[in-house]
């Protein structure tokens, strides 16, 4: 049973490449500090307590919710039923509660989502794969204002047809096996340049 508790627990800390920038911050100090010791030595108490907060700060997701350990106060947790979302604030992470408050989750970023949709088992969606999953199989098509929109290759072939204009696009389609065919778009940079070459040549072309 507690093998089955530790997989069902997921646990998110700072990066440990924030050690090497207090080692560093250390080391100058260092150099502050020789000039003036009994002045100075105070400086290494920056780099030390942030090594401090590296190591003991962290967030753990289970089935009963969310705990968020802090290296200078006390833990908060939030139980699932009381869980509204997660919020984004520059770099800080929170977990907003029902009832308003915001609790900051150490070692969790906009990156953990997946993580933090597999610990949560769905309760907190993964906004990162399914953004990239809606943009398989799409290209970006920018207008002459412009302005740049994210179609499918059947939404593109239609714009260009009510358009009147050429398909400037090549797609592929490749079948492997029993697998079904995906769509792969090349663009024909050079069908584009004479295209646009001509467009400029022809006077008729530009009234």
């Amino acid at each position: 049973m507690s093998s089955d508790a530790e997989k069902a627990t997921e646990k998110f800390v700072p990066e440990r490449t924030h050690i090497l920038s207090a080692i560093i911050i250390g080391l100058i100090s260092l150099l502050a500090i020789g000039a003036a010791p009994q002045y100075l030595f105070w400086l290494l108490i920056f780099p030390i307590l942030f090594i401090y907060w590296v190591l003991k700060s962290s967030t753990v997701v289970d089935e009963k919710g969310i705990t968020a350990n802090y290296a200078f106060k006390g833990s908060k947790s939030v139980a699932w039923e009381n869980l509204a979302g997660i919020g984004f604030k520059g770099a800080r992470t929170f977990a907003r509660t029902t009832d308003e408050q915001e609790i900051t989750l150490p070692g969790v970023t906009f990156n953990s989502l997946p993580r933090l949709e597999k610990a949560s088992y769905g309760r907190i969606p993964d906004a990162i794969t399914s953004s990239q999953e809606a943009a398989d199989g799409k290209v970006v098509v920018v207008a002459e204002d412009g302005y740049s929109v994210m179609m499918t290759k059947e939404e593109y072939l239609e714009r260009q047809k009510t358009l009147g204009k050429d398909v400037q696009l090549k797609f592929d389609e490749e079948e492997t096996g029993n697998k079904p065919s995906t769509d792969t778009v090349n663009a024909e940079e050079e069908n584009l340049k004479a295209s646009e070459s001509s467009h400029r040549d022809n006077p008729a072309s530009q009234r």
